[in-house]
């Protein structure tokens, strides 16, 4: 249900690009409810392979049933002949899917007639490197699904067709007497999809008696019904159980929506009901645990507090399982009721004179910025570190690549470093001494790609075999430097992987058309890597810090 909603600035940006478009959203049949949620869909296709789930109400055992089935609804589709198809799932099979479709124009993940993956869209291509560099990553993945339909994010947020009704007066659903204008009434989500990123049940339930005792508040607990043992285990150990509304499995979509435009506030997870109550306008205080990363899943709308662990271990990287999950402990009730506090007093997000220092903990606004972009503003103010310098000069870097006509952004850079404190640390200068010599390497190596390249192209235009394998055991070896030197260095590791995952979108057999194609690669990863120099050493962000030698940012590290 997230995903879904994480694409609506997407099809709202679709439809006012083309007015006269219509657009079909596939969704499983898990989430079809969903659809009705989402603007600016005309039409819908459901696939639904949960009816295989159970083989012992087929027919038969037989997979061709299976497959039967998904070529038949593949052809349906097929037929209506799309110009434009958008793939976000990155899945293998979604890829075989679009294959299938034989559309022309696609954005997203695809594969070749030959079964290679495929990513086209810079933006997509930057999508498929996020992952083994979160955190050097400032962008929204509801930006780099919009940005690949070349859209223009400025004012752009989530949205949702929500309806009114009032379920509260519903003895059935929440409270037996119906909300009254004085009552504060917060959401809990205390389930997430995977185990390990949730907040304990015991931290719910004592922030459950907090909220109670001060404000005599009303609690609703959301969920599925699979969430239903956690609730009841919150249940048992809140003292204040009169005022806590179990409704974990016991709401359909629209009495979701009802409930959740009800809500004050909305303590949750990292979860599809978190972005469904972010898109109602509820004000959300979300809980990053674990693989959760608020710098990919923040509600995109301004007005949230987001909560995460300040560890380097955070966030886990994919695939990894944490047998010592340290970051629920770092975020406390405590924290919560304060912040809710000043917020009823000042009707902002106000930092706790108690959390001025600490340390490991990062609470993060969503905001809008001057630019009109949704991002996060720290709250805490923490001292730079080498990882977070990269992070913003990144986030600079990708927007002047990758959008296109976009112009030079260094003033939003010095936007973002005014959220940080700043400090005159020799270590962290040479060690930005050290990362700016790795990048001219990486330079050097774009320069020898791009000229190997040259040679590929002569040599092919007069035929000269010798020469080609010559110039193609040279390039690998270059190749081989590029991703060992990234691999080394996580901090230059983005534009390493942008370079390969160019280079991977690059088909045929046409030895000339190919080195054309490659010799691009080579140049754009020489230019990003002075790009990046040059945002690194920038005298207009440097002004703000203390310098020490050739490098204009110098900071404290880990």
């Amino acid at each position: 249900m997230g995903d879904l909603i994480q694409t609506t600035p997407l099809i709202q940006g679709l439809k006012d690009k083309h007015p006269n478009a219509r657009i079909t959203l596939m969704v499983s049949s898990d989430f079809e409810d969903v659809v009705s949620l989402i603007p600016g869909v005309d039409d819908s296709i459901i696939f639904n392979l949960r009816q295989f789930k159970d083989s012992n109400e087929w027919e038969d055992e037989s997979w061709v049933k299976i497959y039967r089935y998904i070529e038949s609804k593949l052809n349906s589709i097929r037929d209506k002949d799309y110009d434009l198809l958008v793939n976000l799932s990155h899945s293998r099979f979604s890829a075989l899917m679009v294959h299938y479709l034989k559309v022309q124009n696609i954005i997203g993940f695809h594969c070749s007639d030959t079964g290679d993956r495929m990513t086209g869209h810079p933006w997509m291509q930057y999508f498929g490197t996020e992952p083994f560099n979160r955190n050097f990553n400032e962008f929204n993945l509801v930006e780099i699904f919009s940005r690949s339909a070349d859209l223009d994010m400025t004012g752009r947020e989530i949205q949702v067709l929500g309806g009114s009704t009032d379920f509260f007066s519903d003895e059935g659903v929440a409270f037996n007497s119906p909300k009254s204008d004085h009552d504060l009434v917060i959401g809990f989500q205390i389930g997430s999809s995977l185990e390990n990123r949730r907040w304990s049940t015991a931290s719910f339930a004592e922030l459950a008696d907090l909220l109670v005792e001060k404000f005599n508040a009303r609690i609703l607990l959301f969920g599925v019904a699979s969430e239903s043992k956690s609730a009841a285990e919150m249940m048992q150990l809140t003292n204040n159980k009169g005022r806590v509304a179990d409704l974990t499995g016991k709401t359909d979509l629209k009495q979701l929506t009802g409930l959740l435009k009800e809500c004050d506030y909305l303590v949750t997870n990292d979860t599809g009901t978190m972005h469904l109550a972010a898109a109602l306008n509820t004000k959300i205080i979300g809980l990053f645990f674990a693989h959760a990363h608020p710098f990919e899943t923040a509600p995109f709308s301004s007005g949230h507090l987001i909560f995460q662990a300040r560890i380097s271990c955070a966030p886990c990287s994919y695939g990894v399982h944490c047998s010592n999950i340290v970051c629920i402990e770092k975020v406390l009730p405590e924290h919560i009721l304060r912040f809710v506090e000043n917020h009823i007093e000042h009707k902002t997000w106000q930092l706790p004179s108690d959390l001025i220092n600490a340390s490991e903990l990062n609470v993060y606004e969503t905001v809008t910025s001057a630019q009109g972009l949704i991002r996060l503003k720290p709250v805490i103010r923490h001292d730079l570190e080498l990882e977070d310098i990269f992070r913003l000069a990144y986030s600079v870097l990708w927007r002047e690549i990758l959008v296109a006509g976009a112009s030079p952004c260094i003033n939003s850079l010095q936007e973002l470093l005014e959220d940080y404190k700043s400090s005159d640390s020799r270590t962290i200068g040479e060690l930005l001494k050290n990362k700016t010599k790795l990048l001219e390497t990486i330079e050097a190596f774009g320069k020898e790609g791009a000229r190997l390249c040259e040679g590929i192209v002569k040599s092919a235009a007069h035929a000269l075999p010798v020469k080609l394998v010559r110039f193609g055991e040279d390039i690998q070896k270059i190749d081989e430097k590029i991703e060992l030197t990234g691999m080394a260095n996580p901090e230059v590791k983005p534009i390493t992987d942008m370079f390969t995952k160019r280079k991977e979108n690059l088909m045929g057999s046409d030895i000339s058309k190919l080195g054309i194609e490659s010799r691009k690669c080579y140049t754009l990863l020489r230019n990003e890597s002075r790009r990046m120099i040059e945002i690194l050493t920038a005298e207009d962000v440097g002004s703000s810090y203390s310098t020490h030698n050739s490098i204009r940012v110098a900071v404290p590290g880990r």
